[in-house]
């Protein structure tokens, strides 16, 4: 079943999008459909890690309270505040 759906777009995004949807041999509805499908679908919401990052897990031991944005925060005021 198909929906027609608005969309207001910068128009220079439009252009880029018409001419690679032609020169794909694609409609411009198609490309849309396409991105949203793969952008909600549950493997996009799962990053694929590359395997050397895959290596680096468990490497690294941190308490259970360990707070990285607040460890952030204190590295990027003791780098800055200078």
């Amino acid at each position: 079943m198909s929906t027609n759906l608005t969309l207001t777009l910068d128009s220079q995004v439009v252009e880029q999008a018409q001419a690679y949807a032609q020169a794909t041999g694609r409609s411009l509805d198609e490309l849309v459909e396409t991105m949203l499908r793969t952008s909600t679908s549950p493997a996009a919401t799962t990053p694929t890690l590359s395997p050397a990052v895959q290596a680096l897990f468990g490497s690294l031991k941190v308490p259970d309270n360990f707070d990285y944005k607040e460890s952030l925060t204190e590295a990027l005021l003791e780098r800055y505040s200078k």
